[in-house]
């Protein structure tokens, strides 16, 4: 038969540390693969994400997949950049103000082709699309001097 010890806890000189884990926020810039989250898209106002008819739905899915193989030298290369949320057109910032992310900073605008902008929320490794913009009229740009004239007439 089994001899019956006595059983006490048993205390160390040293507790173990307290262990705490390590969560490590993945940045695009540093290397870790570009991924997409689709969740947060605006479905109503004036860059909706309503691209039409389905076949430059498709061209605008195939550009976007292009830009996984990026890095983001490549990227910022091909005319893609952060905005400040303060520069972009008025009804831009009021429709960030109707859907409560007036709380940004900035977002992303990716450069597709042309006009062509797809506006996102970028966090990290991950792009939330939020607005299409085929117009380039989120952050309308002046690209020459008549045009940097026309704004002096307007504004005095």
């Amino acid at each position: 038969m089994a001899r019956k010890r006595d059983k006490k806890a048993k205390f160390g000189a040293h507790p173990a540390p307290v262990k705490s884990p390590v969560i490590r926020e993945h940045h695009f810039e540093d290397g870790h693969p570009l991924a997409w989250r689709f969740g947060q898209t605006d479905k109503a106002g004036p860059f909706a994400w309503d691209i039409q008819p389905d076949q430059k739905f498709r061209e605008v899915m195939l550009k976007l997949c292009e830009f996984e193989s990026k890095n983001w030298n490549e990227i910022t290369a091909g005319g893609s950049h952060p905005i400040a949320t303060e520069k972009l057109c008025d009804e831009a910032k009021s429709r960030l103000v109707e859907i409560e992310r007036d709380d940004l900073d900035e977002l992303l605008s990716l450069r597709l082709a042309g006009k062509n902008r797809v506006w996102c929320i970028k966090s990290g490794h991950l792009l939330r699309p939020l607005w299409w913009d085929e117009e380039h009229q989120v952050y309308p740009v002046e690209k020459d001097k008549a045009d940097r004239k026309k704004r002096r007439r307007r504004n005095g």
